[in-house]
């Protein structure tokens, strides 16, 4: 690591614009159905990650080889210092395992745990690729709908959550925590009542933890193995993924204290013949040790985005709405307003506003008529976007 990184704070410009030349979604998304889009969807940052992370990848590279990397003894402990620092809580490094990615290890495990007729619940709308992971390991799933007031604020049926749970096939419940598209940071007391449910009945608890350090305005996540009285059949999943913007990388690390879970999960990396590559390491290691001060500023500058992305929605004309999210860089747009399908929403986006958005219902059928934006951009691209949906809506209201 430079020395000058470790010892002068880095002052980010998050509002520089460079070209992402090899980017999923610039190089695949910004074209759909035919139509050039600016995509707004895909929920990775068009936002520098920080320099501590790309020093560190760098350095790799000038080994000048790409033999079988050796590991900072260390790792363990700066992800505990981490959680330590920001949540008020320190995991037993006993808890931690280095993983390939969340999905594939997930959809893996899930495959592994259950029986081909046996299924796991998603409180939808949630991130769609839990359930393309699912699916793609010939696994099914159960869509238990979150419950959404007149205002788009939504919270946790449990009564409909238990009762789902509690079917003999249902073996696993996946809480998106926070939740990605609408951006709930769920509360204590509700993350204790989720565990409280999967305890009961039996039912493995996977939380999804990726999005833990984008929460606003006082809020902070709340880890369920902090709050969990018995670590039985409870196992996270996190990464800085989302955070150092360092999703190609597929790092990311898995956290149990059920010795059952994690012996399955020791088989299950044995199985994927796993092991970090140097790459994904020490992009991960850079950035829970040195990202502290990144951290700091890239919340403040997504907050500052979905500010005004929402201000300069809700204040226009048209039927269309957003509520400032507690947690994510994310934000979840109401279409309903307008009457149309969710068909015709999703053409009035690409054709008449050339905006790549995620579609709503994407996340499960309780989704239909929304839209999910990632407002983890420059300001350019907010203005833009707010311009041409602006033009797109005085065309029919």
């Amino acid at each position: 690591m430079n020395q000058i990184s470790k010892e002068i704070k880095m002052i980010y410009d998050f509002n520089e614009q460079f070209p992402r030349i090899m980017s999923e979604k610039w190089v695949y998304d910004s074209v759909v159905n035919g139509h050039k889009v600016m995509p707004m969807g895909v929920a990775d940052m068009d936002l520098v990650s920080p320099i501590e992370v790309r020093e560190a990848l760098m350095n790799v590279c000038l080994r000048r080889e790409f033999g079988y990397p050796a590991y900072h003894a260390d790792f363990k402990s700066v992800i505990a210092d981490w959680f330590e620092k920001h949540y008020d809580w320190r995991p037993d490094e006993s808890l931690i395992t280095e993983t390939p990615g969340m999905l594939l290890t997930m959809g893996t495990f899930i495959r592994d745990l259950t029986e081909p007729d046996e299924k796991t619940v998603l409180m939808t709308p949630v991130y769609h690729s839990f359930a393309r992971a699912i699916r793609d390991n010939h696994r099914e799933i159960v869509e238990c709908d979150l419950i959404k007031d007149e205002d788009n604020h939504y919270t946790i049926d449990f009564d409909k959550l238990k009762e789902t749970c509690a079917q003999p096939k249902n073996k696993f419940l996946i809480l998106c925590n926070p939740h990605n598209p609408v951006g709930r940071c769920w509360t204590e007391e509700e993350v204790k009542k989720v565990i409280e449910i999967a305890q009961e009945t039996n039912t493995i608890l996977i939380s999804d933890e990726i999005h833990g350090d984008f929460t606003f305005d006082g809020r902070v996540y709340t880890p369920v193995l902090k709050v969990a009285k018995d670590l039985k059949n409870i196992i996270v999943f996190s990464s800085g993924g989302k955070l150092f913007n360092i999703g190609g990388i597929f790092s990311a690390f898995i956290m149990t204290g059920d010795p059952a879970l994690k012996a399955q999960i020791d088989i299950c990396i044995k199985e994927l013949h796993f092991q970090p590559t140097a790459f994904a390491h020490e992009a991960a290691y850079a950035g829970f040790k040195y990202g502290y001060d990144y951290r700091e500023q890239v919340v403040a500058h997504v907050r500052k985005m979905q500010r005004k992305f929402v201000d300069g929605l809700n204040n226009m004309p048209y039927p269309v709405r957003a509520n400032l999210p507690e947690a994510t860089y994310l934000v979840w747009v109401d279409f309903n307003g307008t009457g149309w399908s969710p068909d015709r929403i999703f053409d009035f986006q690409v054709k008449d506003a050339s905006l790549g958005f995620n579609r709503g219902d994407a996340f499960g059928k309780a989704g239909a008529g929304f839209a999910r934006v990632n407002c983890a951009v420059c300001e350019a691209k907010i203005d833009e976007a707010l311009r041409r949906l602006e033009n797109a809506f005085k065309q029919y209201f």
